[in-house]
């Protein structure tokens, strides 16, 4: 990828909507970090079910309370928000051992909309309880837990 493109990507905040492709994937480490990986798949603008369009795929990654949270209540088919920054990631595929890249979203705070067959009607998740699972990047409460003359923005 062109290293200003890069650049560009990796310094702004972006927001998917989409479901999940698979159950969130845990790895827990010896020195005590925990990493949940996810597949989100987007339709592309304008998409039907019967069009024959694959939909965008991004891969989810998420550090800590955050990805024990997302792990509870996350599951495939799910209709999932998540706000983060897109970054770029490399590795040596297993098959061929060819080097690859690729888009990660580091998701910084997540909300599951719907679970399957619920169409697009928003269905509070169990609320996890960890704090941090739903924290805006600037590490303010979760979402929807401060009145709205209170909101920082």
């Amino acid at each position: 990828m062109n290293d200003l493109l890069t650049q560009l990507i990796e310094c702004n905040q972006w927001q998917f909507i989409g479901r999940l492709a698979a159950d969130p994937e845990m790895t827990y480490f010896e020195s005590g970090a925990s990493v949940c990986n996810a597949r989100l798949l987007v339709n592309r603008p304008g998409q039907r079910r019967d069009d024959g369009q694959k939909p965008y795929g991004f891969k989810l990654k998420l550090w800590n309370n955050k990805a024990q949270a997302f792990a509870d209540v996350a599951r495939k088919g799910n209709l999932v928000k998540v706000d983060g920054r897109v970054e770029t990631e490399s590795w040596t595929d297993r098959g061929t051992g060819e080097e690859r890249r690729g888009a990660v979203v580091n998701v910084e705070a997540f909300e599951v909309m719907a679970k399957p067959g619920q169409g697009q009607q928003a269905a509070p998740a169990a609320a996890p309880p960890a704090a941090p699972a739903t924290a805006s990047a600037w590490g303010a409460a979760p979402l929807g837990s401060q009145p709205e003359d209170e909101i920082p923005f």
